[in-house]
Order: structure tokens, then C-alpha cells, then sequence
């Protein structure tokens, strides 16, 4: 009897977590610098993820190049990666691929070929969006089209257990209005539901991040002003509960002193001794502004979800 008796309440306890509404992420204390483009030799870093593997290290994808300030063509940035033991101190390891940008890298459910990467390359005079598959997230195979037209920055593949949904930028008024898409892919690459474009206009980033079994969190940055032109940036929260997206209170730009720049090029939440953190970029300069002498920043900041 005893035992029923605990069976059901682990039941209901089961069943009353599922039914648990995320009211907000709160963002308790201030962010802490893990590394910049001077940390690895670059003129510029950028669009960068971390991951944790299973044998427990950290790694951070990243776009570079080694030049001084942003080389004239963007197309140029290539695929770095960075390691570090304990989530916060990264060593630069070696580059992983030329002429990729807006890229992240995930892993998913598939013992043969864990890694999946999803970035933008040139092919045939046209921005196209690929994905890769890797055994061992260094070197990644060959590439598969997923589309040419519908992806801007940034480009984030969220694993949902055998699938993957994929969170892209597209732009629309002549280049004034951006908006953010989502659609549901396979683990080879096939897309499996159409393409929604999701609320909220102007948004310049976007980090999207899988927070439980239920939610993925958006952090579009609303870093243009209607007119198109780069303002002084504030941050907007989602989240998308399938087609279905509500805004949430963002406490992130409690943080952002006068001036700041900051960029929210980073997808994804990383575990860090127990602690989840949101990762992003700051720079010294505004995107308009010249990229000559520019300093890129990662940072981490501590990420609390509040449920009722």
C-alpha cells in the first residue's frame, strides 16, 4: 500500500512539474569576461557557442580571423576552437573550417555522428545555409543545402531528443526589419514543418536556448531602430512553447551600462558546476561604426529561470 501510495505521488509530482509556467529568467548577478579576440591572436571574434562533452571538457566554436581588425570581406571568417577545463579559462586548439559564418554547433542523439553544425557559406554567389554532421567535432563532413535564402544572423540548432529545431534571422522591408524564424529538422538534415516566422520585429540577434523539456528561451537583441539604423541596444525575451511564442520579463538589460554594446550572438544555456549560465558578446564598438582596433568579448552571466 505503501508503495502505490508513493507511486501516485510521484505521479502527481510529475504531472504538477509539467503544468509549470515560466513566468520569467532573472539574472542575479553581474557577467563575467571569459575571454576576447586579444585571448586568441584575432582581429575579431565572433558568433561563438560553448558545449560541454561527455568527457566533460568545454568547448567554444567560434568565428575569427587572424588579421588586424575585420578582414574586407566577412565571407573570410573562419571556424575556431577553443577548449577549457573548468567553463570559464579557454586555450585556443586549432581552426576547424574556412569561410563559415553565423554558425552553431550542438550535440544530438546519434552515437555514430554526435556533433551537428548548421552555418552559412558561400555557394555559387549566393548566402546558403548548410548543415554538417562530425564523429568527433573536429572535423565535420560534407555539407547538406538546407536552404538559400531564409537564414540571417544567427543560425541555432536546438537538439528536441530526435529532431532538431532550427532558429534563424530573416530580414524583411528592405533590410529594416528583421524577424526570427523556427522549423523542425531531422538529425540528417530534413525539414520536417514549415517555416514560422515568430513575433516581435527589429531584432538583430537572437540566442536561443533549450531551458527544459517543455520551453526554448529567446534573447532577441532590438539593437536597430525602425528606421534601420544602429541604436543603443536593449534585450527581449521569449519563449516558444511549439508554434506558440510569448514574451517574458528580461532582467538582462539591468545590466548593461551607458554605452555598452552588447550582442546576444551566442545560442544556448551552458551548465557550469551545477549552475546555468547564458553566454554573449560585447563590443567595444557599434556594428556601423569601424571595425579597426575593435575588441570582441565572451561573456558568461548567471541564468535563473522563475516557473509558478
Amino acid at each position: 500500500m505503501k508503495k502505490i501510495l508513493l507511486l501516485v505521488l510521484f505521479a502527481s509530482a510529475i504531472c504538477a512539474c509539467g503544468k509549470k509556467t515560466l513566468i520569467g529568467v532573472g539574472f542575479p548577478e553581474p557577467p563575467i569576461e571569459i575571454a576576447c579576440n586579444e585571448d586568441f591572436g584575432m582581429g575579431l571574434i565572433n558568433y561563438f557557442n560553448i558545449i560541454r562533452t561527455p568527457d566533460g571538457t568545454y568547448r567554444m566554436y567560434f568565428s575569427g580571423n587572424e588579421e588586424n581588425g575585420i578582414a574586407e570581406n566577412e565571407w573570410q571568417q573562419n571556424l575556431y576552437l577553443a577548449e577549457s577545463a573548468d567553463g570559464f579559462h579557454y586555450t585556443l586548439k586549432c581552426k576547424i573550417m574556412d569561410a563559415i559564418i553565423e554558425q552553431s554547433v550542438c550535440l544530438v542523439k546519434d552515437r555514430e555522428r554526435p556533433y551537428r553544425m548548421v552555418g552559412s557559406q558561400m555557394d555559387e554567389g549566393s548566402h546558403c545555409l548548410f548543415l554538417w554532421k562530425s564523429k568527433d567535432g573536429l572535423e565535420f563532413d560534407s555539407r547538406k543545402l538546407l536552404h538559400k535564402d531564409k537564414h540571417d544572423t544567427q543560425n541555432v540548432l536546438v537538439p528536441r531528443g530526435h529532431k532538431m529545431k532550427l532558429y534563424s534571422r530573416v530580414t524583411q522591408e528592405g533590410y529594416k526589419n528583421r524577424r526570427v524564424t523556427v522549423a523542425q529538422y531531422t538529425l540528417g538534415g530534413s525539414q520536417e514543418s514549415v517555416t514560422e516566422i515568430l513575433a516581435g520585429d527589429f531584432l538583430y540577434n537572437n540566442a536561443a536556448c533549450k531551458l527544459d523539456r517543455r520551453y526554448d528561451l529567446l534573447f532577441p537583441t532590438y539593437y536597430n531602430t525602425h528606421g534601420g539604423t544602429t541604436d543603443a541596444c536593449t534585450f527581449r525575451c521569449y519563449i516558444a512553447d511549439g508554434p506558440f511564442v510569448r514574451e517574458l520579463p528580461c532582467a538582462l538589460n539591468r545590466w548593461i551600462e551607458p554605452g555598452e554594446k552588447w550582442f546576444l550572438a551566442s545560442p544556448g544555456f551552458v551548465m557550469i558546476g551545477g549552475e546555468r549560465y547564458l553566454a554573449f558578446n560585447t563590443r567595444t564598438e557599434t556594428h556601423d561604426e569601424s571595425h579597426n582596433g575593435m575588441i570582441s568579448r565572451y561573456k558568461l552571466i548567471k541564468a535563473v529561470p522563475e516557473y509558478e
